[in-house]
């Protein structure tokens, strides 16, 4: 009896470490996406809070405020860092569906 509960933790074990290995690329994709999308909405608002300081706090705190504010300003001088932020936010979604 006791050799049949050893032998199933034992499978259970092996079984949780694969889930594990998913939860953990799951956390790293959501902590690398956060991280990225971090830094580029960081880099959109230093360049903001020059022009207009009002914008440049609406970018920093505000996620989806840079999407509108590359829109109105135009968006070739934001393209860099607004495409890391697209790819940070396709990290943290891909995280999910995973």
């Amino acid at each position: 009896m006791a050799g049949d509960a050893i032998r199933h933790n034992t499978a259970y074990c092996r079984r949780t470490k694969g889930e594990r290995a998913v939860g953990n690329m799951n956390s790293n994709l959501i902590l690398g996406g956060f991280l990225l999308m971090l830094i580029c909405q960081d880099i959109v608002a230093m360049k903001a809070i020059k022009k207009n300081t009002r914008d440049g706090i609406l970018c920093a705190m505000i996620p989806g405020y840079i999407l509108y504010y590359t829109n109105r300003e135009g968006a070739s001088q934001f393209s860099k860092p607004l495409i890391g932020w697209l790819i940070g936010l396709g990290l943290i979604l891909m995280s999910f569906l995973r």
